[in-house]
């Protein structure tokens, strides 16, 4: 066989165009694989989420793909692949990936406003948000995230937050192909870290907040945060939407403000969040909310855009991180060049994220009345007491106790697991523990993990530990007082558990029904 030419990574699209068909895909997985299709095989991560494709380059081949662009590094058994010339290896492929994959369909982020949208709590409801605001005829706007890609109301699931490289750019030039001029994207930490947005030109980026998750992967809060700043250091990013109520949000401010190459748009639940950047008056665009008050399930206040207008609106969300995150679209919104007028005209558009404090109204055939039942995605400690705390004054209004139904996941940073037990017994009157995707591990590890961190002395009869997440579900609501609040959190939209490598159906709007007395 002929031995391969080697070839430098700014010239193998070229050569690739010459030898493959224009139509054919770039894909990392040999399950989507047609005949005719190009093969990227890399390593990627590391620890419990490292990822080798590498071995798969065999199968790739027998399937036949017309080329594999492969990383030769620490390749062991696997020499015959640079032997062939129909496999091209890359130094540190992963790196260079995304951009390989971006001029193979065309760079279409290059053609569309890209809105990337990073924090650890928000991604899902701002991008969202972001997409019913900005989606019109003849001006489309497509989201891309934890919930699928696609347009408002049409999305295709995906099963992750952010795709690898090639999948990513692909659907990017199939979402442009349908006519979208926009894109709201949610940016993972790990897409950040692995490169996966390499090749994407973003025209704006917008920052939620940093609380712990994901050390099972980064190691330290230092790392998850460098890791997040990355998408700000984008060469094209010529706006940022910064949450000033967030201590790192205030630093990327910083950093951004010193460079002078980014428009930088801070937005606050108040006036003073802005207190020590006054020397920065004209080069930063200050938006805040005025006399907020909570009405029923929703909030009315004035949004204040710094020297320029300001309008009133209703957000029918509850707690103030959602408020934020409203305020968030809104900022995002005036960077794409509207006024604070039709911004605000924007936001009526908007309907509840699935799965984001969700109110589920139940069917009540078994009562004749029942809680008030939230769902929602928090799986960390600082969301979980976010929306507990967003609760407790609707629980006072009801005159009732709030309920907590949770667990953590299996697989991921066990450290935030004691920290939301905690979470739990100091913000409800009733905690359930029980299974979230328990993964490979055992749920009653999990929950003992949890409960290691709840003072059992006090209000231990008020904890109950109940791995079966369809029978807790069914404890809390079955038990709870109609003046209750019961919050089930953790899995948010997901319509499926994952418990010893296998996914099953489960989604705890139905199981929430079913415990009122309605239909699965």
């Amino acid at each position: 066989m002929t031995v391969a030419v080697r070839i430098e990574p700014a010239q193998l699209i070229d050569h690739l165009q010459g030898l493959v068909c224009a139509s054919a895909k770039i894909t990392s997985d040999t399950r989507q694989i047609k005949v005719g299709d190009i093969f990227f095989a890399y390593p990627v991560g590391h620890g419990d989420v490292f990822l080798d494709n590498r071995k798969y380059i065999s199968a790739a081949l027998e399937q036949g793909a017309a080329a594999v662009v492969f990383d030769p590094q620490d390749l062991t058994g696997l020499e015959e692949y640079i032997l062939r010339s129909d496999c091209y290896p890359v130094v540190n492929l992963a790196k260079f990936a995304g951009e390989l994959c971006a001029k193979w369909y065309g760079f279409p982020s290059k053609q569309m406003k890209v809105i990337g949208v990073t924090g650890t709590n928000g991604k899902t409801s701002i991008t969202q948000w972001l997409a019913q605001a900005l989606d019109e005829p003849g001006n489309r706007a497509a989201v891309m995230g934890t919930m699928g890609f696609g347009f408002p109301g049409h999305l295709e699931n995906t099963g992750y937050t952010t795709p690898d490289a090639p999948r990513l750019q692909s659907e990017l030039r199939d979402l442009h192909n349908a006519g979208a001029t926009r894109i709201a994207m949610e940016v993972s930490s790990h897409a950040l870290e692995q490169d996966r947005i390499a090749g994407v030109q973003f025209h704006c980026a917008v920052f939620t907040n940093l609380t712990q998750d994901h050390l099972d992967y980064h190691v330290s809060m230092t790392e998850y945060a460098a890791a997040k700043a990355k998408l700000f250091q984008q060469f094209s990013l010529e706006h940022a939407v910064l949450n000033f109520d967030d201590s790192f949000g205030r630093e990327l401010a910083t950093q951004l403000l010193a460079k002078q190459t980014t428009k930088v748009w801070g937005f606050s639940l108040r006036p003073d969040g802005f207190n020590g950047f006054e020397k920065f008056s004209n080069r930063l665009e200050c938006i805040y909310a005025e006399e907020v008050a909570l009405k029923g399930n929703g909030y009315e206040c004035i949004l204040v855009h710094k020297n320029h207008d300001s309008v009133a609106i209703s957000a029918p969300v509850i707690g103030e991180f959602n408020l934020s995150n409203f305020i968030g679209v809104w900022t995002t919104l005036l960077t794409q060049g509207m006024n604070c007028s039709e911004a605000a005209k924007r936001l009526k558009r908007l309907v509840p994220v699935p799965g984001r404090m969700e109110i589920i109204h139940l069917n009540k055939t078994l009562r004749t009345d029942g809680p008030l039942v939230v769902v929602d995605y928090a799986h960390t400690p600082d969301a979980l007491e976010k929306v507990l705390i967003a609760l407790r004054p609707i629980a006072i209004q009801r005159q009732g106790s709030i309920w907590c139904v949770f667990g953590c996941g299996g697989d991921r940073d066990v450290g935030k697991r004691s920290l939301m037990g905690k979470v739990a017994q100091n913000n409800a009157n009733h905690v359930v523990i029980t299974s979230d995707n328990p993964r490979s591990e055992n749920p009653d590890s999990i929950i003992a993990m949890i409960q290691s961190g709840m003072d059992m002395a006090f209000n231990a009869d008020r904890i109950q530990l109940i791995p079966d997440r369809a029978a807790a579900i069914m404890a809390a609501v079955r038990h709870a007082d109609v003046r209750d609040v019961i919050l089930v959190a953790g899995k948010g939209h997901e319509s499926t558990q994952e418990i010893n490598g296998k996914k099953f159906d489960f989604s705890d709007q139905a199981h929430i029904q079913l415990a009122a007395g309605g239909m699965i």
